[in-house]
């Protein structure tokens, strides 16, 4: 079972919009401690989202369906773990990807003065997905003097990492059983 980190952005009584940072298991959870916080502090209101660094590729040379398997390996697995596992893919695409896994893994320990609570070790790639763009278009000479058309193709990806803690299971103990309690058993 996880712990995953939440963002709650709420204003105060003065209108001031400030923030804090909440520890649930799920968006559910997080929006009902945040509640009991909004009448606990008096808010005038709140909002609970995931707490993501995000990070964009824009614009890249290759097809989006070529990167689309490399970011099916990657998703829902830890940062570490996910750049590892892109450096041994011997692929474009996977450069690329690579490049964005790491500029994100350094806007987070940049960022890890400002979000103190965020252990940066426990980061996971909550989101990843990519888009087409816009195609360069490019002209091809054929027979007899005519001409077509070639598109290349242009995509986009987004990546967002967020935070993850794993908790241990309680084990339920079970009573141990007393010579009285084996009489009765057997009877």
């Amino acid at each position: 079972m996880y712990l995953y980190t939440y963002k709650v952005v709420y204003k105060d009584k003065d209108d001031n919009e400030n923030f804090e940072l909440i520890k649930a298991k799920d968006l559910k959870e997080a929006r009902r401690i945040a509640h009991q916080k909004f009448w606990d502090n008096k808010w005038k209101s709140f909002k609970v989202s995931p707490f993501t660094f995000n990070g964009f590729a824009r614009y890249l040379r290759t097809s989006y369906k070529k990167l689309k398997p490399i970011l099916d390996l990657i998703r829902n697995k830890s940062l570490d773990e996910a750049i590892n596992i892109v450096a041994f893919i011997p692929r474009k695409a996977a450069r690329m990807i690579e490049k964005l896994l790491l500029s994100v893994k350094a806007n987070a320990e940049y960022l890890s003065d400002k979000y103190k609570d965020v252990d940066i070790n426990n980061l996971f790639v909550y989101e990843v997905f990519a888009n087409k763009g816009p195609y360069i278009k490019r002209w091809d000479t054929k027979a007899r003097g005519s001409g077509t058309r070639i598109l290349k193709h242009i995509s986009h990806i987004t990546l967002k990492v967020s935070e993850r803690t794993k908790i241990k299971k309680k084990k339920i103990k079970e009573p141990k059983e007393t010579k009285e309690s084996k009489k009765v058993k057997t009877k």
